[in-house]
């Protein structure tokens, strides 16, 4: 590792970290190549047998591979974690994590609302191998406690709570983990390393759909998994070889690129939703913004203490109901509808389109999953989103 890659790790801000860190250089290229061979060959039986102890051990790229490191070398270095290793999507990080900390007669106790597939994979597909899991609202820390069983193996949570984007109070359930022995799993994919680093906060391992904001530009398909090196090492001989679902080197080069702007984009990402949540907030038609970092927010002081801004996404809640939410979605221009997020381009969702009901049943929240609208702020000039915001209120009828 040269000198500027050693300093760029340790001293620079993100944005260097992440234009320099990681590269590899060959003949002066000041982007990193896209290594697409499936095998890498050796001249001898002795040179093969040497390199299974070398820290750059490349044989087969299911397993390993140069492009695929670099992008992971950064995604380490972006949580402070010591490792990472890429995926082909954000469920498969979701499953191999899962499937690498848990064995038969597991428990788990998740937050929710949690990211649908993580709740399909918990509630309904783990299950046949004996795993099971109960699901609490993690902002009330004595159901947490409550849930914990002598069998609980891990407490799974995100940042943010998909959809609604309650948080929680993280140090106290990190706490809470320790007193049991627990193992502690964040999904940070809406938050994102440049508002929370959950490894830092005490959290075991950190996922993400890179699919998201990571990558940005609606193109790659990945996830990620951020940890210790023990932890990674463990998920990479077992997971990672035996289940394959690892990233391909151009989808890995392709998030290389996006994560050299990462910075940038979401300091675009977070300004723009914040001014447009502030404007939503006074509209007659808006009856909640689900926003922790505004100030008018009952948990602003805890996200205030845990996040330092907001990403692109957000919810408000709209009178009138889903047909309310139905005729505004109709009326947008610029926002598309789409079920992703934090790409350039901005996206509208709803709730009441697709979760699981079973997720919401008996819950504050299944009155509220109707009439509530997502938006994904994207790169598109603010005052266009908001003339479009504003166009599509105005003209809804009650």
């Amino acid at each position: 590792m040269s000198k500027l890659q050693q300093k760029a790790s340790k001293d620079a801000g993100m944005q260097t970290m992440l234009t320099h860190y990681g590269d590899e250089t060959f003949h002066g290229a000041v982007i990193p190549p896209i290594f697409m061979n499936t095998l890498f060959t050796y001249d001898t039986y002795e040179a093969f047998r040497d390199s299974q102890w070398k820290e750059e051990n490349y044989y087969y790229s299911r397993v390993s591979n140069p492009t695929v490191e670099i992008a992971e070398r950064k995604l380490a270095a972006l949580e402070n974690g010591e490792a990472a290793k890429l995926f082909a999507s954000g469920m498969a990080a979701v499953s191999s994590t899962l499937l690498h900390c848990l064995r038969q007669g597991d428990h788990v106790v998740c937050a929710f609302p949690i990211y649908n597939g993580t709740f399909q994979m918990l509630k309904n597909y783990l299950p046949k191998f004996g795993i099971t899991a109960d699901f609490v609202d993690f902002r009330q820390l004595d159901l947490v406690r409550a849930a914990i069983k002598p069998n609980t193996k891990m407490l799974f949570c995100e940042g943010f709570s998909t959809f609604f984007m309650d948080v929680f109070d993280i140090q106290a359930v990190v706490e809470i983990a320790r007193e049991n022995e627990l193992i502690t799993v964040m999904d940070n994919t809406c938050a994102t390393p440049a508002t929370l680093k959950p490894l830092e906060w005490g959290i075991d391992i950190v996922i993400h759909s890179a699919s998201k904001y990571l990558c940005g530009h609606s193109d790659v398909t990945a996830g990620a998994v951020i940890s210790s090196q023990a932890w990674i090492n463990g998920i990479k001989k077992n997971e990672v070889a035996l289940i394959g679902a690892t990233l391909a080197p151009l989808e890995a080069w392709m998030l290389i690129r996006g994560l050299k702007t990462f910075g940038i984009r979401m300091k675009q990402h977070a300004e723009s939703a914040t001014q447009i949540a502030k404007m939503l907030s006074s509209h007659p038609k808006v009856s909640r913004v689900n926003l922790p970092t505004l100030e008018h927010h009952e948990q602003h002081e805890l996200a205030k203490k845990q996040f330092t801004g907001n990403p692109g996404l957000f919810s408000f809640e709209m009178h009138g109901g889903a047909a309310a939410v139905a005729r505004l979605m109709n009326r947008l221009q610029y926002f598309k509808i789409g079920v992703s997020w934090g790409g350039f381009e901005s996206l509208v969702y709803s709730p009441g389109l697709g979760i699981d009901p079973a997720q919401q049943s008996r819950t504050e929240y299944e009155s509220r999953l109707e009439r509530t609208v997502r938006l994904s702020i994207g790169l598109e000039d603010m005052e266009d989103l908001m003339a479009d915001l504003i166009n599509a209120l105005d003209d809804e009828q009650d």
